[in-house]
C-alpha cells in the first residue's frame, strides 16, 4: 500500500502515541501498533486495534479522570 497521503512512502510496521478526547478526558496511549509512512509519518492503525483504543479511552473518561496517560496493550 502507498501512503494516501504523500503518495510516495510504503507505510511500515512501527509504533505511535495516539491522542483521544472525550467530554473533560484526555487519555494519551503510548505504543500504539501501527503502519507508519517513512516518507511523512502518516499513521495507520487497523481497525481491531483503533476499537480497542476508543474503549480504553471510553473506560478512562468513565473514571472521571481528566488526563489518563497509559502505554497501550492490545486485548
Amino acid at each position: 500500500m502507498t501512503c494516501v497521503i504523500c503518495k510516495r512512502g510504503i507505510p511500515q510496521s512501527g509504533t505511535t502515541t495516539v491522542t483521544v478526547e472525550r467530554p473533560g478526558t484526555l487519555v494519551v496511549f503510548r505504543q500504539v501498533p501501527a503502519q507508519i509512512c517513512p516518507d511523512c509519518g502518516e499513521r495507520y492503525l487497523d481497525a481491531e486495534v483503533m476499537e480497542a483504543v476508543y474503549a480504553a479511552a471510553e473506560a478512562a473518561a468513565a473514571t472521571g479522570a481528566e488526563i489518563d496517560v497509559r502505554t497501550f496493550h492490545p486485548v
